[in-house]
């Protein structure tokens, strides 16, 4: 019952950030979205961009993750760092959608594989700073065991990204 209620329970912040990102694309100019973009991720706004740009934003978010789970009144921040990319994602995946980008490139390259890292970024965050209903009070460390398997799925997922951006968008 707890494993199940905690993958719900990622489904629903991603969810509700990717919807608040749609919804923060609709209030704030288009001026401002690619400003903000091209900051996170220079791929959305220039196809010609390098995928350094990319790399770097999405290990911040793991690094201030981290940064956030070292301190212990700085954890429940952790897991707002998670929602913080899904909103990132909806907002992105509204600004592509509305620029004109294909379905087809939507569908292969951007949503499946931001879905995938915004997943991961949460699993991450999880594991860092669990729920209250997956804390067991009685211990004294945290369990860190997890954290390489999540980071070789995230380093193996980002690889087969940039290999179909290479192949598909540019």
């Amino acid at each position: 019952m707890v494993r199940s209620l905690s993958i719900i329970h990622l489904f629903v912040i991603l969810s509700i950030g990717y919807i608040g990102g749609a919804l923060l694309f609709r209030e704030i100019s288009v001026e401002a979205s690619e400003s903000l973009l091209y900051f996170l991720d220079r791929r959305i706004i220039d196809q010609e961009a390098s995928i350094f740009w990319t790399l770097l934003s999405v290990v911040l978010f793991f690094a201030v993750a981290y940064l956030f789970s070292i301190q212990r009144k700085t954890r429940p921040i952790v897991l707002l760092v998670g929602a913080l990319k899904g909103v990132i994602f909806g907002l992105s995946s509204s600004y592509l959608l509305s620029t004109g980008m294909g379905m087809f490139q939507y569908a292969v390259w951007w949503f499946p594989f931001q879905f995938i890292i915004c997943f991961l970024l949460l699993i991450y965050c999880v594991v860092l700073s669990p729920p209250y209903f997956e804390r067991m009070h009685s211990r004294k460390r945290r369990n860190l065991r997890p954290l390489p398997i999540v980071l070789t799925f995230f380093i193996c997922i980002q690889i087969v990204e940039a290999l179909i951006y290479q192949i598909f968008i540019r």
